[in-house]
């Protein structure tokens, strides 16, 4: 930031009191040639400084005018795709996008972006209902071309949006008679389960918070620890897959975390939550 004219002329005044052979300056009128000189000085520096503020701020708007081509900016930008629209060039702002906003065309509401073998993958899905859903092939053939048209040139860009990774969680559950029975259904209205809600929600919330982010052990084991009527909770077997593949053992992993490929996950139908969580007192 640019100091002020009284910042440099105090500044130069200090720099002359140091050199012995200036000391026989010391007229205070305004006329005095010396003083001429230092003012003269002083506003040549305070444009120049001034000058270098303008610069620093055009430099930095044209520098936000630039697409970054950061991974989260893939990511940001995926939210923005408009399904049904075509892309144009503005010739004014440099930039590639839409013509108009329609905030109803965005579909995809859940992106990430990450560098794998050498080439950036954008996962998304579409929230339907409160629930994570895959792209439709319509829907991913246009969003694959939006980012053939939008990235960077050069880059290798794949595009992963499929159903969700499969989970199977086995617990022991200690509860508390007083609140649960031994099917871990609660007794205050016979039809509540507070463990199944909680993994159902921890999934849910790991889907919008934390989409192609690693799931954790330890925070699906703390989310059933909260849950009412619980005691204590330990894991015997948790596994999970990408739709189609097959199941690792996140339990045996060191970190006890778990990558999904699609970037979200859903109990497997086929080990419902009633059948692998088990209840004793």
């Amino acid at each position: 930031m640019a100091r002020t004219l009284i910042e440099i002329k105090n500044a130069m005044l200090t720099a002359k009191a140091s050199f012995t052979s200036l000391a026989s300056l010391t007229s205070t009128s305004a006329t005095a040639i010396w003083r001429n000189i230092l003012d003269v000085c002083s506003l040549s520096i305070k444009t120049h400084e001034d000058l270098w503020d303008v610069a620093k701020i055009e430099i930095e708007e044209r520098a936000a005018e630039i697409q970054l081509g950061i991974l989260p900016w893939y990511a940001a930008e995926s939210l923005d795709f408009q399904y049904g629209y075509d892309l144009t060039f503005n010739r004014t702002t440099k930039q590639i996008g839409y013509e108009v906003t329609d905030e109803d065309s965005k579909i995809v509401d859940l992106a990430a972006a990450d560098l794998i073998n050498g080439q950036v993958t954008i996962r998304a899905a579409q929230v339907v209902s409160g629930v994570a859903e895959k792209l439709s092939a319509a829907e991913l053939t246009s969003f694959t071309e939006y980012w053939v048209k939008k990235r960077i040139a050069g880059t290798p860009v794949s595009i992963i949006s499929s159903d969700p990774d499969l989970i199977k969680v086995y617990l022991s559950v200690k509860y508390n008679p007083l609140l649960l029975d031994n099917t871990g259904t609660l007794l205050s209205d016979g039809a509540t389960k507070p463990v199944e809600d909680a993994i159902n929600i921890f999934l849910q919330e790991f889907q919008a918070e934390n989409f192609a982010g690693d799931m954790r052990v330890m925070k699906l084991i703390d989310a059933v620890q909260s849950a009412t009527g619980v005691i204590n909770v330990y894991a015997t077997d948790i596994q999970a897959k990408k739709d189609g593949g097959t199941y690792s053992d996140i339990l045996a992993t060191t970190e006890q975390t778990y990558s999904s490929y699609a970037g979200y996950l859903k109990v497997d139908p086929s080990f419902p939550l009633s059948t692998t969580i088990t209840y004793g007192v």
